[in-house]
């Protein structure tokens, strides 16, 4: 996942998108015991706006924004769910 929004999304002079993923144990994806298979949370911040995907009872999940999503960034933000969504459904979650 995160190489293919590095490749979409290059850190050259700054970047606007950062991704935090939180497993059950609350360790971040930078953790080395950081456990995909029990992902939580993966936040989503695109330049001022935070976007919260959040499992709660197996394979439902909650997408949510902690702030106002401006128009003119939609398009970009359902890119980025859409290339995050796609890696999870991948992962073979407890």
């Amino acid at each position: 996942m995160y190489t293919e929004l590095n490749r979409k999304y290059p850190n050259i002079y700054g970047r606007d998108l950062r991704i935090d993923a939180i497993d059950r144990k609350d360790r971040y994806n930078d953790d080395k015991l950081f456990d995909e298979t029990i992902l939580d949370v993966v936040r989503i911040y695109y330049k001022q706006q935070t976007i919260s995907i959040e499992r709660y009872y197996k394979n439902n999940w909650e997408i949510e924004d902690e702030d106002y999503i401006k128009f003119e960034d939609f398009r970009e933000i359902g890119k980025i769910l859409s290339i995050v969504m796609k890696h999870i459904s991948r992962i073979e979650l407890d």
